[in-house]
């Protein structure tokens, strides 16, 4: 399972507070593409807790930095697998859990750049 990737962020409509024409605080972003972002912005970008759905329904819920997926959040994936833990630059990394939907196959321990990585717990 692949985190992906935020490569449309082309705006198509805005629901929300803007300051001084970029998007501030909260709203609603429908993208280029489908993809939709529900959450906080700050100066024009996704900034703040949010949940960010890809048009084929994988989910991220969690902590965005300009843009990016940092610190914690969730993936959710549409087969019911989930990771939930340390992201950072959008990928699995640092310490964090991962269920599969469809297998008996369950991981917690350390990730690195989206892969697992070193001791299981």
């Amino acid at each position: 399972y692949e985190e992906p990737v935020l490569t449309q962020v082309i705006v198509k409509s805005y629901e929300g507070e803007k300051v001084h024409g970029l998007y501030e605080g909260e709203g609603f972003a429908y993208f280029e593409g489908g993809n939709t972002y529900k959450g906080m912005f700050s100066e024009g970008l996704m900034h703040g807790q949010g949940t960010y759905t890809w048009a084929d329904g994988v989910k991220y819920e969690g902590t965005f930095v300009k843009n990016v997926q940092m610190f914690n959040g969730r993936y959710t994936w549409n087969d019911g697998s989930v990771y939930e833990g340390s992201i950072k630059n959008g990928l699995r990394h640092g310490f964090g859990f991962f269920n599969s939907g469809t297998r008996p196959v369950s991981y917690i321990g350390y990730w690195y750049k989206g892969k697992r990585h070193g001791k299981v717990s």
